[in-house]
C-alpha cells in the first residue's frame, strides 16, 4: 500500500506543480488573524512535544529541535550607521551601537542519536543578544531581558498552520502524514516539498551560508522577516573530511582559531499589496517583491569555544523567538504556540537534567 502512495505522488507531482505556488489561500493582511481554537492547539502542541522529548532522552534530556550544537560562540552584533529613519526602532534605535551576543549553531533534528553532521537535516542560528539596555534603551513591561533572533537554513517552514503542524508531530509515520488517503488532491505536495528541500545536505561550514527566520516579526509598525546571511558565502569548499559526523563543529574550530566569522542581518519589510501573508510561513516572501535590507553586522571574533565549560553554558542556555522587545516581538499563529512550547520544553528538560538557565551571560 506504501509503495502505491508513492507512485501516486509522482503521477499527481507534475499535474500539481505548476500550482505549486498558488496552493495557499492565506489572506494578506497587517494584522495577525487570531484561531477560535488556538489555546486548545497550542496544548494540544505542548504534549506532544514533551511526548516527543521523553521518548528521545537518554540519561539526558537534549532540545526537543535543534538538539546537536556545532558550536556556542560569543559575538558582536554591530548596527550599522545608515540605517533609514523609519527602521530605527528598538535595538536598531542607535545606529552605530554594538551589543553582545551568544550565538549557537545547531543541526535541526531532534534528540542525539543518530544526529550526524552527514546527514541531510536542517541547520539553526540562534542569537542571543545581552546587556541591551546599556546603551539608553528604555525597557518597557513586556520587553524581555535579552533580544533574540532564531533562524534556519531554508526561507520557508515546511508546515502553513498550526493543525498541520500539529497532525505531522501526532503521526506515527511521518512521510504517509503527507500522502494521507487515496485522494491526491488533499496530500500535503506543498509541504512535502518544502519538508524535503529543508532536509538538505549539510553547509561548507555553519558560517558559510544564510539562515531565514521562516516566520513574521514586529519592527515598529512594520511586519518583517529577518535573514542572517554569511559575509563569505561564496568561499570554497572545506578540506575537511565530510565523513566525519561532527565535521561541521570541526570546521568551525578550524575557522575560527585562526580568523573571524561575520554575517549581514537583513530585514524583509511586508508589502501587502503581494502575496506576502504572516499566516502562513510556508510561502516565502520573494526578494523581487521585497528585497532584504542590511541593518547590523554579526563579527564573530577568532576564539575556543569548545572547553567543557562552554559547551555545558550553551547546552543550558535558553532560546525563544519570545525572548525580545515588544517592538521586535513575534506574530502571526505558529509564533505564538512557539511561546507555548519552547517555555513548557525549556522547563521540562531542565527540571529533568536539574540544570539552571544561566543568569549571567557576560563575556
Amino acid at each position: 500500500m506504501r509503495f502505491i502512495k508513492i507512485v501516486l505522488v509522482i503521477v499527481v507531482f507534475f499535474v500539481l506543480y505548476f500550482a505549486y505556488h498558488f496552493s495557499s489561500n492565506a489572506p494578506v493582511t497587517t494584522s495577525e488573524i487570531f484561531r477560535d481554537d488556538e489555546a486548545a492547539q497550542a496544548q494540544r502542541s505542548v504534549d506532544q512535544f514533551i511526548k516527543e522529548l521523553d521518548a528521545d532522552k537518554t540519561s539526558y534530556v537534549a532540545r526537543g529541535a535543534h538538539s546537536k550544537a556545532h558550536a556556542c560562540v560569543k559575538a558582536f552584533f554591530e548596527i550599522n550607521e545608515d540605517i533609514q529613519a523609519e527602521l530605527q526602532h528598538g535595538i536598531f534605535r542607535q545606529p552605530g551601537v554594538t551589543f553582545k551576543s551568544w550565538i549557537r549553531f545547531s543541526n535541526g533534528k531532534g534528540g542525539m542519536k543518530g544526529n550526524y553532521d552527514t546527514n541531510k537535516d536542517a541547520h539553526g542560528m540562534a542569537v542571543k543578544l545581552f546587556n541591551i539596555y546599556a546603551n539608553g534603551l528604555e525597557k518597557n513591561a513586556a520587553d524581555s531581558e535579552t533580544q533574540e533572533f532564531l533562524m534556519h537554513d531554508s526561507p520557508v517552514f515546511f508546515v502553513a498552520n498550526v493543525n498541520d503542524y500539529n497532525q505531522f508531530l501526532e503521526s506515527e509515520d511521518k512521510i504517509l502524514y503527507f500522502v494521507e488517503g487515496i485522494n491526491p488532491f488533499k496530500w500535503h505536495l506543498r509541504e512535502l516539498i518544502h519538508a524535503l528541500n529543508t532536509l538538505k545536505p549539510p553547509p561548507v561550514s555553519p558560517l558559510k551560508t544564510q539562515y531565514f527566520s521562516n516566520t513574521a516579526y514586529k519592527l515598529g509598525p512594520h511586519n518583517i522577516k529577518f535573514s542572517a546571511r554569511s559575509c563569505s558565502l561564496q568561499e570554497e569548499q572545506s578540506s575537511t573530511e565530510n565523513s566525519d559526523p561532527d565535521f561541521l563543529q570541526k570546521e568551525m574550530v578550524k575557522k575560527l582559531s585562526s580568523g573571524d566569522g561575520c554575517f549581514d542581518f537583513m530585514v524583509q519589510l511586508q508589502d501587502p499589496t503581494k502575496y506576502m501573508p504572516i499566516e502562513d510561513p510556508s510561502i516565502e516572501w520573494r526578494e523581487s517583491d521585497s528585497p532584504f535590507i542590511s541593518l547590523a553586522k554579526i563579527k564573530i571574533p577568532s576564539q575556543v569555544f569548545n572547553s567543557p565549560e562552554q559547551r555545558e553554558f550553551c547546552e543550558n542556555l535558553s532560546f525563544s523567538p519570545w525572548n525580545s522587545l515588544d517592538v521586535h516581538r513575534p506574530i502571526g499563529e505558529l509564533n505564538r504556540i512557539r511561546k507555548e512550547v519552547y517555555q513548557a520544553s525549556s522547563k521540562y528538560r531542565h527540571k529533568k537534567n536539574k540544570a539552571e538557565v544561566p543568569t549571567n551571560l557576560d563575556w
